[in-house]
């Protein structure tokens, strides 16, 4: 971390108050996982989506748009509200025949012209005591045309495209115990390839990025991830990145897991976290945590989907609520909305406990935070070259 980076984010020393007086007068029994898990709830519903789908094919099926991009092998947390019952319904109704759920990101621009990408994913669970619904991404897919009358989409799926690397196909096995460089060199001189072209970039890539967020996700879970596969790691990838709603949109739409890779990568680094709306300085990469189970994606009892990263320390912030344990996301934490100290911009939350440890920390949500990486690439669009082509333009508007 450069100097520069910890001279900046110290401009502001907030209050370190004692936590347990803080929360004196709260119950503590009154937390509680939000009913969206659906854990221990007698009224919940199961459902074992055994269809097979096949690459290319078409067909109908309901649509829903949601506050965020969900990719498959993603679960997505849904609540719904009652003026939502027949969408509700409808998707319910849908599981139960073992059918699929079209899911799109409501709030991309994008989605507002025909073709665009879509997630087809499948109800796991749902609580129609509560309009809640846990929701799993399967595959990606283009929504192709609607029926408004019926809710549906008419929708293709695409397929799952890894670009294998060359190397070990043109490399005789007496060469395993040569170096890396060696073994380049001679499979060039075998195939007449490129020698740039035979390294396994995207092995490279995928490694980079979970030394990147060891520190955040736990170096066994990324491990498992990669492990799976290089399209299994491009999905996992692209929701820890550093970025909003629109980065992991252009993420969800490339056509490869080597691309995919490529493009989360510089997203998964970042030194500084800023404030979306006056750029004061919130929080530098050192500060990000991790917590035993933790997940990534919340909804709050508005329908709201909120994907947040972990901290263990912040600044430039004040409180904007007092404690409470109302729908709290994390058992036995009582949560305080919290904001810019400049502009008042919503940042996220303030979680402490009297009985679990740490007894303090935050959780930041994405849409809130300008990331550095994010900023640095505004600043390349606005400098580009405004004769550059209209491919690479809308490239870039991509990103």
């Amino acid at each position: 971390m450069n100097q520069e980076n910890d001279q900046e984010l110290n401009g502001v020393n907030n209050d370190n108050r004692n936590e347990r007086d803080h929360l004196e007068g709260f119950n503590p029994s009154a937390a509680h996982r939000f009913d969206y898990t659906l854990q221990d709830n007698e009224n919940r519903e199961n459902y074992k989506n055994a269809a097979k789908l096949v690459d290319y094919g078409t067909n109908w099926f309901p649509i829903c748009g949601v506050s965020a991009v969900c990719f498959p092998e993603q679960q997505l947390p849904m609540k719904f509200n009652e003026d939502e019952q027949e969408l509700y319904d409808r998707l319910v109704a849908s599981a139960r025949a073992n059918g699929f759920v079209v899911l799109f990101p409501s709030d991309s621009r994008e989605c507002d012209t025909l073709p665009y990408v879509a997630t087809l994913s499948k109800v796991v669970q749902a609580n129609p005591q509560t309009f809640s619904m846990e929701l799993m991404g399967v595959h990606r897919c283009k929504v192709l045309s609607y029926n408004l009358e019926n809710g549906e989409a008419f929708v293709q799926l695409l397929p799952e495209v890894e670009i294998p690397a060359l190397l070990p196909k043109h490399l005789p096995k007496y060469s395993r115990r040569y170096s890396m460089y060696e073994r380049r060199s001679l499979a060039t001189r075998i195939t007449g390839y490129p020698f740039d072209s035979l390294r396994d970039i995207s092995r490279n890539q995928a490694e980079q990025c979970c030394l990147e967020l060891k520190g955040m996700i736990g170096e066994e879970i990324l491990q498992q991830a990669l492990n799976r596969g290089l399209t299994y790691f491009s999905y996992f990838i692209s929701q820890q990145i550093f970025s909003n709603r629109e980065t992991e949109y252009s993420l969800l739409k490339e056509d490869s897991a080597n691309t995919r890779i490529a493009a989360a990568l510089k997203y998964c680094k970042v030194s500084i976290g800023k404030c979306r709306r006056c750029f004061a300085p919130i929080f530098l990469n050192e500060n990000i945590m991790r917590l035993p189970e933790q997940t990534m994606t919340h909804v709050n009892a508005h329908g709201f989907v909120h994907k947040i990263t972990l901290l263990s320390s912040i600044t430039n912030y004040v409180q904007a609520s007092a404690p409470s344990y109302e729908f709290t996301w994390f058992p036995d934490y009582a949560w305080i909305i919290i904001q810019c100290v400049g502009c008042h911009q919503h940042l996220g939350w303030e979680y402490m406990s009297m009985t679990r440890e740490p007894q303090r920390f935050f959780g930041i949500q994405r849409e809130g935070v300008q990331f550095e990486n994010d900023i640095a690439e505004e600043r390349d669009d606005d400098n580009s070259d405004p004769t550059e082509s209209s491919d690479s333009l809308s490239d870039e508007e991509s990103d």
